[in-house]
């Protein structure tokens, strides 16, 4: 990849020291913005961004302190640098640096507030194989943090960079899924690069001519790396479609960019689809290992929705609100518990009832077995009964005594 970073740094610097009105800024690089920034005190801050002052505080372990404020470039001075739109690309915001000293030396760190974590990993992966000896990045969350110390001889304080990490440790965030099918034989570690649009693919040695055949809409994303390849090294690009339609549409870019190449490239090139990828490998020494690295990859699809809040997914594909599930898992819970033991008791309750009326039922035959009573019928419950089976006319009388007047 070509290093265009140090060009970078070496044009921009002049226009970054009036633009923020510093000239201690080692490596002043774009940031984009679609929000407006509010003040509050000395700090800035914006609708999606925690302050400046949050992010680069005034000490940093226990030798480092701040020598100035914090400086942030905003969407309107990001614009007039070189390379901006790389940087746009993968979504960068805002950037915040400041510079540290420990009384010996200085160090500068800078901060890159990027929308999505995915733009931090790929701005990371873009950036790492051409950053200066005395330069340090990593990632966390949607924030890609770069350390550069004062002289390019001297190591950057391993203590520095751990208080930095340690700042950083709650930051969190989906990293892309395309890179997991990069195959690991004979990859060379740290070649991987990923990429979400042309103006970054331009500057990849070897794809670059590529720039004009890959249509990046949609969500199209790419990942690179390079392969030990015979006597050789081989580099292998994965571009990833989210449709067949669009993938269709892409092979045949693709295929026709291929049959335009001489015979002699394309000896050193692989072609193929696989599922909703557009596989190329190119400056292939050995074909039949570089098949087999090919043949490795497989087509899993994964969808993700990149957000900083469970609002920014649409409803259709939007996951169960973890709190939600815990709250109604809990409410579940407790309506089982409830049904059990009501359940419980209504079963504890018959059998109380069963066994306290079969005791009175027993006691009370027993009771009149002692009393003599046990030969004495009494369908009643005890009462009285009034039989008049003794006092019946006779058969054949027809007469009837009438008591009373009859007038009741």
């Amino acid at each position: 990849m070509l290093n265009f970073n140090t060009g970078l740094r070496k044009i921009s610097f002049s226009l970054l020291s009036i633009a923020l009105g510093s000239s201690v800024l080692l490596t002043p690089l774009p940031a984009l913005s679609q929000n407006q920034e509010v003040q509050k005190g000395d700090m800035k801050v914006t609708g999606s961004g925690k302050s400046t002052v949050e992010l680069l505080p005034d000490s940093l372990g226990e030798k480092w302190r701040a020598t100035g404020p914090p400086r942030a470039l905003n969407s309107a001075e990001w614009i007039i640098l070189p390379d901006a739109d790389v940087y746009g690309e993968y979504g960068l915001q805002r950037l915040i640096s400041r510079i540290y000293s420990d009384g010996t030396t200085k160090a500068s760190i800078e901060i890159f507030e990027m929308s999505y974590a995915s733009g931090a990993f790929g701005l990371f992966t873009f950036n790492r194989n051409s950053l200066s000896s005395n330069r340090q990045e990593f990632h966390a969350g949607r924030y890609l943090v770069s350390i550069a110390g004062e002289r390019n001889d001297k190591p950057i304080d391993p203590i520095l960079i751990e208080s930095l990490k340690k700042q950083f440790a709650s930051e969190l965030g989906q990293l892309p899924f395309l890179p997991s099918h990069l195959p690991e034989q004979h990859k060379i570690a740290g070649s991987e690069k990923y990429l979400i649009g042309s103006a970054s693919l331009a500057r990849v040695k070897g794809f670059s001519d590529l720039k004009d055949v890959i249509n990046f809409e949609g969500g199209v994303e790419a990942i690179t790396a390079d392969y030990q390849n015979g006597i050789g090294r081989m580099s292998l690009i994965i571009v990833e479609y989210h449709t067949p339609q669009t993938a269709t549409e892409g092979l045949l870019r693709a295929s026709r960019y291929f049959e335009s190449l001489s015979p002699s490239e394309k000896e050193r090139r692989i072609f193929k689809r696989v599922g909703n990828y557009v596989v190329q490998a190119i400056n292939v020494n050995d074909h039949r290992e570089a098949a087999g690295i090919v043949n490795q990859i497989k087509y899993n699809p994964k969808v993700y929705w990149e957000g900083q809040k469970l609002s920014d997914i649409p409803i259709a594909f939007r996951p169960p609100d973890p709190a939600a599930v815990e709250e109604a898992t809990k409410t579940m819970k407790i309506l089982i518990r409830s049904f059990y033991w009501i359940g419980a008791m209504l079963s504890v309750s018959i059998l109380l009832g069963m066994v306290a009326g079969g005791f009175y039922f027993y006691w009370r035959r027993y009771r009149r077995r002692k009393l003599g009573l046990e030969d004495i019928f009494s369908d009643a419950g005890g009462s009285v009964r009034l039989n008049l089976n003794a006092y019946l006319l006779p058969p054949g009388e027809s007469s009837v005594k009438q008591i009373g007047d009859g007038k009741q």
